[in-house]
């Protein structure tokens, strides 16, 4: 495949529209930090941790390790504007309401050359603050049976979608599945509860234990695995991960607690190893990455606006398994609200006659 060319090109119709352009992944980029859902901040984090803009406005290569495309699907019928673009066009007129969902595909490159895996990742966003109509939850159904068929059948993973949603997917045959609760708070709302900790150095677990405050490097990848529902590997966490914090000892320099920002930008892999529970390092680790999430998603954000300044709203989000109460517990301390429980799972379809037409 050629990078520069869609992947997925074959999906465009009257009512799918891929975004591709500097100029149409800008106006999406800022009509997702407007609409403010969190499935909308968590398709910008994408958008903003990936490659996708700076390549398409400044052909800047960061990587080839993470492929991303963005579609738009289309309520009514949209004219081009004189680019050939229908997104320009509904940019240019604020007609987003004519957008009844966004979707954000993510692919990995594989270990050959201009190959990529079989892992093709899917995060949808409903254009509303409200749940999907029933003609929203067909359409989306209709799309993903679309992109199954172009995938040529392999599995396709569903990144914290809402359960509804997939259940309006005839045919869905789940590999992996498990729920997760997605809890939320507002950036404006960080630090206001006396739960915050004081700065980890000047702590008295840091100074008695002799712990330092840093980010997660390659080398803590064998401690970590088996110790989190979710293994990252090395070039995953390098180049797909904004930002990650990670306690470990002055001495030997071992990690003992981590917690990471994932590529959509949610916290996660909240770890803290046995022998140093109940010492409260999980709350520091948390306050850390919060922090260096802020300042990072607000310059990415404010990259985008040239002349103007952007809202500087921005929800922080973290999922966490249903069973385990623990991290549910601090995060809630923290200030953070339980906004949906979402489903992450692997699929493959049977599909009655085949994929239908868009």
């Amino acid at each position: 495949m050629n990078y520069e060319s869609l992947e997925f090109a074959a999906l465009e119709t009257a009512r799918v529209a891929p975004v591709t352009g500097c100029n149409e992944l800008i106006a999406v980029a800022k009509h997702l930090h407007t609409l403010g859902t969190t499935h909308a901040y968590r398709a910008l984090g994408g958008m903003l941790s990936s490659n996708l803009i700076e390549t398409a406005c400044f052909d800047k290569r960061l990587d080839d390790y993470v492929h991303n495309e963005v579609w738009a699907h289309l309520i009514d019928d949209v004219s081009v504007d004189s680019s050939g673009s229908r997104i320009a066009a509904i940019a240019k007129d604020e007609l987003w309401s004519k957008v009844d969902f966004i979707v954000l595909l993510t692919m990995y490159r594989g270990s050959k050359e201009n190959a990529y895996t079989d892992k093709l990742e899917v995060r949808a966003v409903i254009n509303s603050t409200k749940d999907a109509s029933p003609q929203t939850v067909d359409a989306f159904g209709k799309f993903i049976l679309s992109l199954w068929g172009l995938w040529s059948g392999k599995s396709i993973f569903f990144k914290g979608i809402e359960k509804y949603l997939l259940e309006g997917i005839p045919g869905l045959e789940y590999l992996i599945q498990f729920h997760s609760l997605n809890y939320a708070l507002d950036s404006k709302d960080w630090g206001k509860t006396s739960f915050f900790p004081e700065p980890f150095s000047e702590s008295l677990v840091a100074q008695k234990l002799q712990l330092t405050m840093t980010e997660i490097s390659a080398p803590d990848l064998a401690v970590m695995k088996g110790q989190n529902f979710y293994n990252p590997d090395n070039k995953y966490i390098q180049l797909c991960c904004p930002a990650t914090s990670c306690i470990r000892r002055t001495g030997d320099r071992a990690p003992i607690a981590w917690i990471c920002c994932h590529a959509d930008y949610q916290m996660g892999v909240l770890r803290t190893v046995d022998e140093y529970q109940g010492r409260g390092l999980a709350k520091y680790v948390i306050h850390d990455l919060g922090n260096k999430m802020i300042k990072d998603f607000a310059a990415k954000v404010s990259s985008l606006y040239k002349y103007s300044q952007p809202n500087d709203a921005y929800v922080i989000q973290m999922i966490a398994e249903r069973s385990n109460r623990t991290p549910i517990r601090l995060y809630e301390n923290f200030g953070f609200r339980l906004v949906a429980e979402v489903t992450w799972a692997e699929c493959r379809f049977h599909p009655a006659g085949g994929p239908p037409k868009l």
